[in-house]
């Protein structure tokens, strides 16, 4: 059996490329169906993030080089297996169940210790659950990752102070703005991540916010909450314009596989300075919106040099959080080769269980016992055997606790002559 991990991320991976995968619906689980269905792989699911978009499967032969997987994500999109390759990462087995709880935990995150991750990690495993893509191996392995992220935020300082997508971004506004205090901005979006960017925002001092959802509903919900006001979404958009004259800042982090603000929408439009915050991936705003005047555009990628300026503050709580990942990563391989004395021990219980059944129906067809005697009897054969496996079971269980284990079970079922001859 195989653990594997792949796909891509902000480590290796451009936006562009990233967007494509997120874009082409590989988190629905379609393609992880249809691996499944022709047995390439038994279990799996996809995470899918601003940052990442990465396969987690178990397959019961060798998927070495991965090559199911990198064919599947090339399909889904568009790009031809060679040029994916360059920017694909790999994990099997006990790297690749290490490298996922790391990514839970926020260890591999563009932001170090940052805390939406968890979130996306447990999404990515309801969707999976949903489409009927996971099993008994990749249950655990993320049930384990959810406890690591735990233990890591309760037994750690890793996110405490951490710079999150949303503080990095205003950060950066701020920055290109010289100061927000006095200024005018707009949100598009009413998720998580626009909800922090809106906070993060009224702390610096704006005059105005005006927060534009799909849902009004959500849009005006977020604004009360941040003493902002709200509109509608498509409203927003078919006045573009209008709507962005006089406007010093403009965030956008919508779930949507194509830009919804593009250059097409705003002929002929000048702006004095107007930074526009692109945090989604795929991307909300058209690259060539850069290209108006005045517009300053940036987008997730570029928020990596404004992380990094206090990274290393987090760097020893880092350190403190990596043992904590090997320490359950040792305690999930434990758990992985147990998984290798299940067969041996079913097929003691029923061998031993068959036998008991032969011998107890022999007796009592040669005697007349009474519908009690006969209980009694088939209770007296039942602990009998418990008993009589007790100590053979201990052993086979504890076999993946040493060395050689895969002899030691092979004598094991010679012993008792579980396989035939």
């Amino acid at each position: 059996m195989d653990i594997v991990v792949t796909g891509v991320s902000h480590r290796l991976a451009p936006v562009a490329l990233r967007e494509s995968l997120a874009r082409c619906g590989l988190g629905e689980g379609r393609g992880l169906l249809k691996l499944c269905a022709l047995g390439i792989i038994s279990e799996g699911l996809v995470i899918s993030t601003c940052n990442r978009v990465e396969i987690v499967a178990v397959s019961q032969e060798s998927l070495e080089p991965g090559s199911e997987l990198l064919t599947l994500m090339a399909q889904a999109s568009g790009y031809d297996e060679s040029h994916l390759r360059p920017y694909v990462h790999l994990y099997t087995n006990l790297e690749a169940v290490g490298y996922l709880f790391r990514v839970a935990a926020g260890l591999d995150s563009l932001v170090l210790g940052e805390p939406q991750i968890l979130g996306q990690v447990k999404e990515a495993f309801r969707t999976a659950t949903r489409y009927r893509t996971v099993g008994p191996v990749v249950s655990k392995l993320f049930h384990k990752s959810f406890q690591t992220a735990k233990r890591v935020r309760s037994e750690t300082e890793l996110a405490s102070g951490a710079v999150s997508m949303a503080s990095a971004a205003s950060l950066m506004a701020q920055e290109l703005l010289g100061s927000l205090e006095g200024k005018k901005a707009v949100i598009v979006g009413s998720g998580e991540i626009a909800t922090l960017v809106a906070t993060h925002l009224k702390a610096r001092g704006l005059s105005s916010l005006v927060i534009y959802g799909r849902s009004l509903e959500k849009a005006q919900s977020l604004a009360k909450k941040v003493e902002a006001q709200a509109g509608d979404l498509g409203e927003f958009l078919a006045n573009l314009a209008p709507k962005l004259d006089g406007l010093d800042l403009l965030f956008s982090a919508v779930a949507t596989r194509e830009p919804l603000i593009s250059r097409a929408l705003l002929p002929g439009f000048t702006a004095k300075k107007l930074v526009v915050m692109d945090l989604g991936v795929p991307r909300n705003v058209e690259p060539a919106l850069e290209e108006l005047p005045g517009v300053i555009l940036r987008n997730v990628d570029d928020l990596v040099e404004v992380v990094n300026k206090n990274q290393w503050l987090r760097q020893i709580e880092a350190n403190k959080a990596s043992a904590i990942v090997d320490e359950q990563v040792y305690k999930f391989s434990h758990w992985l080769s147990s998984l290798a004395t299940s067969p041996t021990i079913k097929d003691l219980i029923a061998m031993a269980d068959e036998a008991r059944v032969v011998e107890l129906e022999r007796t009592m067809a040669k005697n007349g016992f009474s519908p009690e005697q006969k209980e009694a009897l088939e209770n007296m054969s039942r602990a009998l055997v418990r008993r009589l496996l007790h100590n053979p079971l201990t052993f086979a269980k504890g076999c993946h606790r040493h060395g050689r284990s895969d002899y030691r079970l092979d004598v094991f079922r010679r012993v008792f002559g579980l396989d035939p001859q």
